[in-house]
């Protein structure tokens, strides 16, 4: 008979009850790995059905056997997303909003619930044993049966949830249910900032366990600085939740060992290497009925003094606790082991440190994402993230906005990342009403308890976080309290409890750091130089990566080096969260909010990572990699004749013998002499002051030889790793500074323009030319000069720069440029090329445009460049200090960015070449002072008028701007505009330069 109701909780309709977190669920415990035989994987395919609510799952639908394929069931790989394996319900991007309207706890009428079935069979030798399911990921909420029998019910999409099936199974084949609910009032307190999707999107497996077995290792593994000895402390917790009564039999023991961690690749269990002290062993309590006395079955084994070496992100050394049950007779009942590492972390004197030292924060944000797969991504997925974070000096990870799975932190452990662990709460519509809800309060609790009880053990986890954009009430404060007691090794994190506030006092009880998002320079340096309170500033957000962004962030980190009690922060974000998409005509893109017909959606808002969805660098990654340099290069305060510089060492426990430093001299912009540095030994955080000359091995008669006479001289200073590492070969370049050394232009040709707007016949124009130069003053707008696809949010939400605004409104998308300005240009054909000269008012009612410059159109044939300025790859007035002068060549760029928007800029450029594949040759030539250049194949209205890449049509043309001035990139999609050093503002600006071929 079908039953029209979800079976046993259908009419209790628990995923409308935010008070209701979990029925059945087991408690959390730390992952506790066993032997190769004691776990089942059901991830692979199995059968699914997608209704349109919960009120539309049958009885038969999760009972008796799996269902095969059929008109209404269809294979769906676990894990994985519904959304992202054709079912009708598809992928939504919101933002703050709702993907539904409220108030909570309310849902929508539709709300999509997935029906998971598949069969196993438990291995012969598991009779006896305990049978554990877990869940590893469902979002959001899910109900579990076995056999036809209701087991238990779980929220938290991002924590996995553990279930009994020991005595719902039977031998051969069993029948495996599982009913995830998209939807729940749990979603309120899940509204970040990504795709709702929907499904079983972590692991699912079984676990086989004794009926009395080790059920929590909880490690506490400290080192003193002063001392330079660890102590340890194991807490080892046995489950009698096997047993009829719950309670544990006499006689059993705990044997706890401390070995050095073995090198990956051996076997897990048992472990290996010498014991770094003796082995301690304890009768674990089973007098339950002891008042007073008896405090859990529990035991606890603790070593002081122990002589080992600390764990950190720059040396990340980690030991081995294995934990053996034995029974009355000395047998092996149950084992596990969980790899830790001795260190401390405390906030004081308005710092942060680990193991006694202050460290900088070289941070980003990370979502789980993958453009195929969605939030499902595997360890090779997390591996890849890491290893080019590495690769461009990234130090930290925030984990926005909730615990990744076990993997990353396991991952962050072995190979050195200080981590922010991040509970899954964010109720950012509702922020300001669902911290203060009594019905909300079990929510809060449990995410973060669970939350700290899974991950407490791994030394990656500097800090825990209460969560994002929450708005702060009681509910944090009992959570606050509550991690306080369970763990206080740990300074706490919460930036909206210092939302609004005086950051000196707000919110103490909820955060220990200071960590403001988007904060403004000014606004840092203010807090850092009032010397006020006891907290550190660490940005939680800033630089906000969306499109053709990051501007000024050598800025932020020349204000941070330089004032105490500012450590850093973290860049948002890592990736964007692209997924691709299959159109009906066959083109695929990468597709953001709105693309799969959601709504309400907030469009490209998603599309603001460092890197692309792929894991392709964006271009600001160069600037990312100099900012997060471990050691600077710079130079010293001259009170002698000898020139000196002063070489920086930024890691907190590190020298620099692992790195190779070089140098090469640019002269006139050619390369004159280059060899290897010879560096003075630089303690970590500390300076150290060299001749430039010993520093470069040369006498200071070679070096003045090779700087006589000249007007232009730079000195280009890398560090380079000398061995391989996990994350890169020997030789991947870790460091880089620029020296100027000599400054100044060669003396050229003099501006005097005159002839005003000449008309050019064809034939004046130089070969290669098809037309131009015009006159340019726009640009295709970047994401940070106004959301053109969000208008909505312009400017109510405090996101979104005003300057596309008022450009349109000044018509300087659509109206002719001369109309705008005063422009006067002459031309001047010589036997060595075309002279132009050009002289730009901009008028008061004009200032801040996007640049002043001249726009060309060129033949298509031209597909490589080579010029000198700044490179190798885009750089931008407030992005170019990552971005080293010299002789650079590269292909015509690609547009880099989702969303189509201006690119491919070289600054401080002198002189320009763009070549054919058969040797022809055009070259600009800047006259009187460098300009910024750019060659694409795309026009600046052509980037405005396309919503993205897939509906940009490449010119005809080769488009080349040359620019003597261009606005800055800021972060104004979500954060500070453009500084006002890097706007244009109203004047006169003269600019020339020379155009010349060479046929092939």
């Amino acid at each position: 008979m079908i039953t029209h109701v979800l079976p046993v909780i259908g009419p209790l309709r628990p995923w409308a009850d935010p008070t209701q977190v979990q029925i059945g669920r087991l408690p959390m415990s730390q992952p506790l790995p066993r032997g190769p035989g004691d776990t089942v994987p059901l991830d692979g395919v199995w059968s699914f059905r997608l209704a349109d609510s919960p009120s539309d799952v049958h009885g038969d639908d999760v009972h008796g056997p799996t269902p095969l394929a059929e008109e209404r069931w269809m294979p769906i790989v676990v894990p994985g997303n519904w959304t992202m394996q054709g079912t009708a319900d598809l992928p939504q991007y919101t933002n703050v909003q709702m993907p539904f309207s409220g108030p909570p706890p309310r849902l929508p009428d539709r709300n999509a619930t997935g029906i998971y079935r598949r069969a196993f069979s438990v291995p012969a030798d598991w009779t006896g044993h305990r049978v554990i399911l877990e869940v590893g990921g469902a979002e959001s909420v899910h109900a579990v049966y076995c056999n036809s029998h209701f087991v238990g019910y779980g929220t938290d999409s991002r924590l996995a949830s553990s279930y009994e099936l020991t005595d719902h199974l039977h031998a051969g084949q069993n029948h495996l249910a599982v009913v995830v609910i998209k939807f729940a009032a749990h979603s309120y307190v899940e509204d970040q900032d990504m795709w709702w999707m929907g499904g079983l999107h972590r692991s699912v497996v079984l676990r086989r366990r004794p009926r009395v077995s080790i059920g929590q290792v909880v490690v506490d593994a400290d080192w003193d600085p002063g001392t330079e000895l660890g102590a340890l402390e194991v807490r080892t917790v046995v489950d009698g939740g096997g047993t009829d009564s719950g309670a544990v039999p006499a006689g059993l023991v705990i044997r706890t060992t401390v070995t050095p961690t073995l090198p990956a690749g051996t076997p897990s269990l048992p472990a290996g290497g010498e014991a770094v002290a003796p082995p301690q062993e304890h009768v674990v309590p089973h007098q339950y009925d002891d008042p007073y006395v008896f405090t859990g079955f529990e035991v606890t084994a603790g070593w002081q003094d122990l002589d080992i070496q600390p764990w950190s992100a720059e040396r990340p050394t980690r030991y081995t606790v294995s934990v053996d049950l034995l029974d009355q007779d000395g047998a092996v009942v149950d084992r596990t082991q969980q790899h830790i590492g001795f260190r401390r972390v405390e906030v004081t004197n308005r710092q942060l440190l680990v193991n006694g030292q202050p460290i900088w924060i070289f941070g980003v944000n990370r979502h789980d994402h993958h453009p195929d797969r969605g939030s499902t991504v595997t360890e090779a997925d997390i591996r890849a993230d890491l290893e080019l974070m590495r690769r461009h000096n990234i130090t930290a990870v925030r984990t926005a906005h909730y615990p990744n799975a076990p993997t990353l932190y396991d991952l962050c452990d072995e190979l050195g990342f200080y981590v922010i662990d991040e509970a899954n709460i964010e109720s950012h519509n509702y922020n300001t009403s669902l911290c203060d809800d009594p019905s909300y309060r079990a929510t809060w609790l449990d995410r973060g308890a669970r939350m700290v009880t899974r991950d407490r053990n791994h030394p990656s986890i500097i800090l825990w976080s209460l969560g994002n954009e929450a708005g702060y009430g009681v509910n944090h404060d009992a959570l606050a309290g509550w991690i306080r007691r369970a763990d206080p090794s740990r300074p706490l994190h919460y930036e909206p409890a210092i939302l609004g506030a005086d950051w000196t006092t707000a919110g103490t009880h909820a955060t220990d750091i200071v960590c403001p998002m988007y904060a403004t320079i000014e606004a840092i340096r203010r807090y850092g130089e009032s010397a006020s309170g006891e907290r550190p500033l660490i940005l939680c957000e800033y630089s906000h990566a969306m499109g053709n962004s990051n501007g000024s962030l050598a800025d932020y980190w020349d204000v941070i080096t330089a004032t105490p009690g500012l450590q850093g922060g973290f860049i948002w974000e890592w990736k964007d969260h692209g997924l691709r998409q299959t159109l009906p005509d066959g083109t695929v893109r990468l597709a953001y909010g709105g693309q799969f017909g959601d709504d309400p959606h907030d469009a490209n808002f998603v599309a603001d990572g460092l890197v692309s969805a792929d894991l392709d660098p964006h271009p600001a990654m160069t600037e990312v990699a100099w900012v997060h340099r471990p050691v600077a290069v710079r130079p010293a305060e001259q009170s002698r004749e000898e020139p000196t510089v002063e070489i920086r060492n930024r890691r907190s426990f590190t020298d620099l013998a692992d790195l190779e430093g070089t140098w090469a001299l640019l002269v006139e912009g050619e390369q004159v002499a280059t060899g290897a540095l010879h560096p003075p030994w630089v303690a970590p955080r500390s300076t150290a002051v060299a001749s430039l000359s010993g520093l470069l091995g040369v006498s200071s008669e070679e070096l003045q030889g090779h700087l006589a006479g000249a007007r232009s001289a730079t000195l280009t200073v890398r560090w380079v790793t000398t061995t391989d590492s996990w994350f890169a070969d020997a030789g991947h370049a870790v460091a880089w500074d620029e020296l100027t050394l000599a400054e100044g232009r060669p003396a050229s040709e003099p501006l005097t323009v005159t002839q005003q707007r000449p008309e050019r016949a064809a034939e004046q124009l130089p070969e290669g030319v098809v037309d131009g130069p015009t006159l340019n003053l726009f640009r295709g707008p970047l994401d940070n000069d106004g959301l053109r696809l969000l208008p909505q949010l312009m400017p109510d939400e405090m996101v979104g720069s005003e300057a596309l605004g008022r450009w349109a409104s000044l018509g300087l998308d659509q109206a002719d440029p001369d109309t705008l300005v005063s422009h006067t240009a002459s031309t001047e054909v010589t036997d060595v090329g075309t002279i132009y000269r050009h002289a730009v008012e901009v008028p008061p009612q004009l200032a801040d445009p996007p640049r002043v410059g001249v726009l060309l159109a060129l033949d298509a044939r031209f597909s490589r460049m080579r010029w000198f300025g700044r490179g190798p790859g885009e750089n931008y007035p407030d992005r170019n200090r990552g971005s080293l002068l010299g002789v650079w060549e590269s292909p015509i760029d690609d547009l880099p960015y989702l969303v189509p928007q201006e690119y491919g800029l070289r600054t401080d450029t002198s002189w320009l070449e763009l070549m054919t594949d058969d040797g022809e040759v055009l070259r600009v030539d800047a006259i009187g002072r460098p300009l910024h250049v750019s060659a694409t194949r795309h026009r600046p209205e052509a980037l405005f008028a396309a919503p993205s890449q897939d509906v940009l049509e490449p010119d005809p043309n080769l488009i080349l701007c040359l620019d003597v001035a261009h606005r800055g990139v800021g972060t104004a999609s979500c954060g500070p505009d453009v500084l006002e050093a890097y706007r244009i503002p109203a004047g006169r600006y003269e600019f020339a330069y020379r155009i010349s071929g060479r046929p092939a």
